[in-house]
Order: structure tokens, then sequence, then C-alpha cells
């Protein structure tokens, strides 16, 4: 080699070597946000990642599980990471995927080495997403599912997706938007005031909290409808359901829905709904599905309380899905878009400001619309998410989905993710 070529050779490791030192070293947070690719395929472990406050609250475990759900829903990460710190701990990220870019807040610990503390995702923007990418995937699941993208405010626009709108599915907690609609139809008759104070007097189960608080807490028409709404609350709902008369509630779950077939009233209780699906209960169960509902028929008001109260085996609801298809509540996807716009409609400020407590999705795909109200239901083998949503430029649409599977669970956050990207389907 000449001495020129080494000359040139010595002059390019030189020049390297200081544009190396001029490029800044990335943050620690930016360093944290870039390996998050890795995390998702495992190849960082969750305890090297994640501070223990962190995984406390969200066990490594349950880290692979929604890593899993994410690539199923998304395809695998490719690498591409983009990153906005609002500060040296904090910011937004987005995570490439082959099907659509994740995004997610992160925060990290202020001290080396930096774990992660904070990791939540805000939505997802799915590549070229189609009407008929979506029904595919949904004709894919395995069960039975349905979902109506319908606007509201032009009573003859066609629908900008349905798939069996009109067949009827097993809805979960859903139904306790017939309840809503019953205190705001009963409080637009001056029947009732959301103020009216209501005892805590009908103990369910679990979702909720006020299953643990004092018998006969005062309670409002209001504070039980939200905590109905918000968060499931079943003893609230019971509640705010033998308050205002299971009838009644059908009578209205009728005119909301716009169905006749009589199968939603009366409506039944949780902790009804619990009982029947035990094994012990199973003569009731036979006179409930006979008879539509009219179970107490069998038995006297005591002995029907008793059975109810004592026959539940919970180990009994945490397996496979139990007589979905006979002691539930049911309706179709129109039924509950239905259901939306007559709250729109009818419920007023007080039931609309409620169902907005929850926004059922990441608060980044929520913050596309101007208002966004929701309520979904789901046990075992169930699955169904309610939405009715105002856009910017004024538009009103519902967005009502299920999905049943009567021998196994269901992926919730599958479902989640096929919800989630037709409400981005809705135009601006």
């Amino acid at each position: 080699m000449s001495l020129f070529a080494r000359w040139l050779m010595l002059i390019a490791a030189m020049l390297s070597a200081s544009l190396a030192m001029a490029q800044p070293a990335a943050s620690p947070f930016e360093s944290r946000a870039r390996q998050l690719p890795d995390v998702l395929f495992a190849k960082v472990a969750a305890e090297d990642y994640f501070a223990q406050a962190f995984l406390a609250q969200i066990p490594k475990e349950q880290v692979a599980e929604i890593s899993k759900q994410l690539i199923a829903t998304y395809g695998p990460p490719t690498g591409e990471v983009r990153v906005t710190a609002v500060n040296g701990q904090s910011g937004a990220v987005e995570v490439s995927h082959q099907k659509a870019v994740v995004m997610m807040t992160l925060s990290i610990e202020a001290a080396p080495p930096h774990r992660v503390i904070g990791l939540l995702v805000t939505g997802a923007k799915a590549r070229d997403d189609n009407v008929a990418k979506l029904s595919a995937e949904f004709a894919a699941l395995k069960g039975r599912s349905g979902l109506l993208v319908q606007r509201l405010d032009q009573p003859r626009a066609p629908p900008l997706m349905a798939i069996n709108a009109d067949q009827s599915f097993a809805v979960g907690s859903s139904f306790k938007l017939w309840l809503l609609g019953e205190v705001a139809r009963a409080v637009s008759a001056k029947e009732r005031k959301w103020g009216d104070v209501v005892p805590l007097s009908q103990k369910s189960l679990p979702s909720g909290i006020t299953q643990k608080w004092p018998a006969r807490s005062p309670m409002t028409l209001h504070s039980l409808a939200t905590l109905m709404i918000s968060i499931s609350d079943n003893t609230a709902t019971d509640t705010l359901l033998y308050a205002l008369g299971e009838r009644k509630v059908g009578s209205t779950a009728v005119r909301m829905t716009g169905d006749l077939s009589g199968r939603k009233t009366p409506v039944l209780s949780t902790l009804e709904a619990f009982a029947l699906k035990m094994p012990a209960n199973a003569d009731l169960r036979e006179v409930y599905v006979k008879t539509r509902g009219s179970v107490r028929i069998a038995l006297t008001e005591a002995e029907y309380k008793r059975r109810i109260i004592d026959g539940i085996d919970l180990k009994q609801l945490a397996g496979n899905p139990l007589y979905i298809d006979q002691v539930e509540w049911f309706a179709s996807p129109r039924e509950m878009a239905r259901t939306m716009d007559w709250l729109r409609l009818n419920g007023g400020p007080e039931a609309m400001g409620i169902l907005a407590v929850n926004s059922g999705i990441p608060e980044g795909d929520a913050a596309r619309f101007a208002y966004l109200g929701y309520k979904g239901g789901s046990e075992v083998g169930v699955i169904a998410m309610n939405f009715v949503v105002r856009t910017k430029s004024g538009a009103w649409y519902a967005v009502a989905g299920s999905w049943n599977d009567t021998t196994s669970p269901v992926d919730e956050l599958r479902f989640l993710a096929l919800v989630s990207r037709a409400l981005a389907l809705i135009p601006d």
C-alpha cells in the first residue's frame, strides 16, 4: 500500500471518529424506548426493562401476554421506533408493526439504570385498512360475531359496515344501557330525579366495588348509574334495577332497541344470571329458558332468593362459557346501535356525561372524536362493545359489535383491536 493510500485511510478514520463524537448519545429515555421491539419479542427480559413497582402491578406473565396479543393483532414489530420525549423521563413512542403503528406513552426512572415505570398503549394506526380487510378478520373469529357502524344523524345513510347486524348475540353488561335509559325516561317524565337517594340493597358479585360497601349506604340514582356504566358495578346495577322495576326497565329496553320479541323483559339481575348458570340450579334454569324469564312462578319469593344467593359457586364461573346462549341478555348490533341513538336523542346531558366517563378504548384513539360514549360487556365466551360518537365535523355514528363462542373464551384484546379499527374508519 502506498504512503498516499495510508494517508487517505488515516484521514477517513479521523473523519469517522470526529463524526461519531459529534453525534449526541441517545438519552436514557430514547434508549429505553428503542428497546421496545426487543421487549415485545422477549429478547430483553422484563425484569431488566421494567421497574419492580411496574411489575408489582403488571406481572411479567401479563407483559408477555400483552406482547403476544399485540403481535397477533398487528403483526411483528419491524424495528422502526419513533420517539417524542416530553421531558427527560417520559414521552410518546410509536412502534412500527407489520400491520399498524402502535402508539404508546412511556415513563422511566430518573436514576440509573432508568427502568420503565409506566407503559400504556394509547392507540394504533392501521396500515391501509379498509372495510374488506376488517370484514375478513371478523369472519375469521371463532364462534359468531357481528358489527354495525351506522351514521345516526342521516337516517337513510347506508351503514359504513354491517356484519351479521341483525343476528342476536349475548351482550353481557351492555344491558346496563337499558337501565340508564329508564332513569333518563323517568327523570324526563318527572317520575324521578337524578339526585333521588336509594339505599345500596342488592349485593352481587364483581365486577365493581360496592359489593364490599356497607349495606344500605345512601346512593343517588346518578351515582348508581355512573358506577354501573363506568366500571360495570354489578351491585350498583342490581340496586338500580330493583329500584326502577324489572318490567319498567324491560319496557324501556323494548322502546330503545325497537325489539318486539319480548325476550328483553323482565330484565334479569346480575346475581340471578350468575346463579342460573350453576349446575345446582338446573331446574330454575330450565324454567327460565322455557318461560323467558318467569322463574319466580316455580318457587315462593323467599325460596327463590335463598336458592339464588346460596347456589353460586365462584369456581364454576372461571372456566369455559356457561349457557351463554340461554342465560344472558340478548341483542343484535342493530338493536344496540338503536340503544345508543336513543340515549343520544333522549338521555339528556346527565346520561351522555355518564356514558363518556369510560371511553373503552385507548385515550389516543378516543381523542379523534368531539364526543365518545361507551358501554361494553363481557363474560367467558362473550364480549360486546357499543359506542356513540360525534366527529369533530359534527357527524354522529354508532358502533356496536359482539362476539360469542359457546365452547371457549374469546380473545378480548383481539376484539378490542378490531372494534378500534372500525372506529378508525369513521370519516373525520
